[in-house]
């Protein structure tokens, strides 16, 4: 969409006189065009998960959209001064966009592998995003030039499309775009919640890796030493789930199997960490247990 279109209304007098007024343009709400689809400004800040600010687009037609020439930039809430980065290559029909931005010092989980990346350095509250077909610095403060394709206010922004901005984020939330809708109306399109990056090749999370805890072996009627499952990557915390655990034994939502096993005999266990965007990894492992008093 172009977020503002300009009405000159000219007035008949003596002397004819003109003045230009910015007006918002209607927006694309047929879905032919690409949107911007989550922001995300805490990271590498204190408390957050990634490591990475990030902007993600969204193409919601049924063909691959060119993105050379094109850029994503940002100013401050009530800021005229813009940063761009540009875009390059394509977004695939159906498909989103992941561009990288200014790193933090704190953080423990990379961004999926970026389809662009830049060095903007976004607030992690209220901030002002562009989408726009060129690479050009905009230079608007509240009435963004004719070249931008979508918009997004949030926090406390001075300009926005529609009835308001997107809600106000943390170094923990990001506003995603809610199904992929475009209303021209920030306010009602985003949601704040937990950010989920995801590039061009369909990825939302980093890979979650799940540490094998080796092959184990224990004795019918004789507690086990707990044992503390960890994983790596994705966005912790990790919700933990097993199946084929020997009789008598159980595993915790925290990672932490106990228990007394109850019968004798060879089991394949699978263990699974499903991250809080819902990605998962798992591990298998052979669990023994011999029959009371027998020697392993």
């Amino acid at each position: 969409m172009n977020r503002f279109a300009t009405i000159a209304v000219c007035l008949a007098t003596v002397a004819a006189t003109c003045t230009v007024v910015a007006a918002p343009a209607m927006a694309n709400t047929a879905g032919t065009d690409v949107v911007i689809s989550e922001v995300y400004g805490g990271g590498g800040n204190s408390g957050a998960t990634f490591t990475n600010d990030f902007i993600e687009l969204y193409n919601p037609t049924a063909a691959a959209i060119a993105l050379d020439g094109w850029s994503v930039q940002y100013a401050s809430a009530s800021g005229t001064s813009w940063s761009a980065t540009p875009l390059h290559g394509s977004i695939p029909a159906g498909g989103h966009y992941l561009v990288q931005e200014a790193q933090g010092a704190a953080g423990t989980t990379p961004l999926p592998t970026p389809d662009a990346t830049g060095t903007l350095a976004m607030s992690g509250s209220s901030g002002k995003v562009a989408l726009v077909s060129s690479t050009a610095a905009l230079s608007c403060g509240t009435a963004c030039a004719a070249t931008v394709v979508d918009f997004v206010g949030y926090g406390t922004a001075n300009d926005r499309e529609g009835s308001g901005p997107a809600p106000a984020l943390t170094n923990t939330t990001a506003d995603a775009r809610t199904n992929g809708v475009d209303t021209d109306d920030n306010l009602a399109d985003f949601t704040r919640g937990t950010p989920a990056p995801e590039n061009s090749g369909g990825g939302d999370t980093a890979t979650v890796a799940v540490t094998n805890p080796g092959d184990r072996t224990g004795t019918v009627g004789t507690a086990i030493a707990p044992i503390t499952l960890t994983a790596t990557g994705g966005t912790p915390p990790y919700t933990w789930e097993a199946t084929g655990l020997p009789g008598g034994l159980v595993i915790t939502a925290a990672g932490v199997i106990s228990g007394t096993p109850d019968t004798a005999g060879t089991s394949t266990v699978a263990v699974t960490a499903t991250d809080a965007a819902g990605a998962a990894g798992s591990a298998t492992f052979a669990f023994e247990v011999a029959g009371p008093g027998k020697l392993r």
